[in-house]
């Protein structure tokens, strides 16, 4: 189920004054990207101004320099002059990042239900390495003070860290910048956010994540399909449509009491019109809302990685000079 999502609006101004929370169906405007929020509670708006017991802003206690995308230097924002015209490639710097999340009231980081949070145009992840290590820092938080909704222990640490892993969406244009593994991408945006989790789950819980770990597996079939490549504008460079209606979504349905979870296959358009009938298009309200989707897969947390969900298409994503990575 998708929870209520941070509004994240900017523009090549001050982007921090453009944060909102909010809940209501997904819109997309010209210039600028605006998600609301996937879910459908309906359209019920969360003001950024917060209450005296809010302003204790969860923030990660490592520095920002890794937020940034480029290790080697962290505050590079463009990689070539060739990507910033044909993507419109331009990294948001630790500091925009962080005075963005901080405009977001605490109750969006609580651990149960987890917020769902979507970035449309995330690069290599500056936002959601962030998102996601605030959510962990509250995980880890409750746990301490023993009041995680799955009760006590490991376990219930570690379900709500998975949950809060999957509550973070993101789409890019890129195939360098979701997977990396090419020269000047050397790390894309799934790889650190796998690498967040493995650091958080060292620090909090005194313990190595190996490669066969069942956790990390699971962890792995979570951002490989929450994170992917595609076109949230409607259109290709050539005009074509953009795809962004047919994005392959997996919803998840957490069970704190059992350490369970539910999984099951959507799409971003299903979504948009389930949360009001008012699609990225903005046509108003439909007389018939589309089915829930099926659950494909229901089992305990640790083994989410057997769910037989395939992971979306990642060799597609037109630039806007209508060139195609090939296959």
């Amino acid at each position: 189920m998708f929870h209520p999502i941070a509004q994240v609006r900017w523009s090549d101004s001050v982007a921090a004054q453009a944060v909102r929370a909010s809940v209501g169906p997904a819109k997309f405007e010209g210039p600028f990207v605006a998600v609301q929020v996937l879910t459908p509670l309906g359209s019920r708006k969360m003001s950024t101004r917060r209450a005296e017991h809010d302003m204790d802003i969860p923030r990660s206690a490592e520095t920002c320099d890794d937020v940034n995308t480029i290790a080697q230097d962290p505050e590079r924002l463009v990689k070539s002059a060739a990507r910033v015209r044909d993507l419109g490639e331009v990294f948001t710097p630790a500091a925009t990042v962080n005075a963005m999340l901080d405009l977001i009231p605490y109750s969006m980081w609580i651990p149960h239900p987890a917020a769902t949070f979507l970035e449309p145009a995330c690069g290599d992840g500056n936002f959601l390495v962030e998102i996601l290590r605030r959510k962990l820092a509250q995980v880890g938080a409750a746990g301490s003070s023993e009041t995680l909704a799955a009760g006590t222990g490991e376990d219930a640490i570690l379900f709500h860290a998975l949950e809060a892993l999957s509550s973070i969406y993101a789409v890019d244009i890129s195939v360098d910048n979701v997977i990396g593994g090419t020269p000047g991408h050397e790390v894309g945006a799934r790889t650190r956010l796998l690498e967040v989790f493995r650091k958080w789950h060292h620090q909090e819980l005194g313990k190595q994540l190996s490669s066969r770990s069942v956790l990390l597996a699971s962890a792995l079939w979570i951002v490989e399909r929450n994170v992917q490549v595609g076109n949230m504008l409607p259109f290709n460079g050539d005009g074509t449509p953009g795809g962004r209606d047919i994005l392959p979504l997996v919803e998840y349905e957490w069970h704190p009491r059992t350490l369970n979870v539910a999984v099951s296959s959507t799409t971003l358009g299903a979504v948009a019109e389930s949360a009001g009938g008012d699609g990225p298009e903005g046509q108003g309200a439909l007389m018939f809302a589309p089915p829930e989707p099926e659950v494909v897969w229901h089992g305990n947390f640790k083994e989410l990685r057997c769910a037989r969900i395939d992971a979306p298409d990642d060799t597609r994503g037109a630039v806007r000079n209508s060139q195609r990575r090939s296959k």
